[in-house]
């Protein structure tokens, strides 16, 4: 247990936060590997996520520097999310928590 608390708070430190508490960060990060998505497609992977929920979520993602988007100014505009290179070391390093490739749709 004690070990846990510890590997817990240096993965905060690393990834910037907790990804037993923050679920839908963990779970958002996972869905990101296969490659660029939309608020809307994370957000049909996400069941019962609303739409402020899931826009929060990517925007604290984005501040930690673990994703990026990528605006596409074409009618209709298009903006995509994507894992940047410290973004895939977290999901990496998640793997010692939980089995990423099953939680990624």
């Amino acid at each position: 247990m004690k070990n846990e608390r510890k590997e817990n708070k240096v993965c905060k430190q690393v990834i910037g936060f907790d990804p037993i508490k923050c679920e839908c960060k963990t779970i958002t990060m996972c869905n990101l590997q296969s490659g660029g998505k939309t608020l809307f497609s994370l957000q049909k992977l996400m069941e019962g996520t609303s739409f402020d929920l899931m826009s929060l979520k990517l925007q604290q993602l984005e501040e930690i520097g673990l994703i990026y988007k990528s605006v596409n100014y074409s009618y209709p505009a298009e903006i995509k999310y994507f894992l940047t290179i410290k973004g895939w070391e977290c999901v990496r390093s998640l793997r010692s928590y939980v089995d990423v490739d099953s939680i990624a749709v």
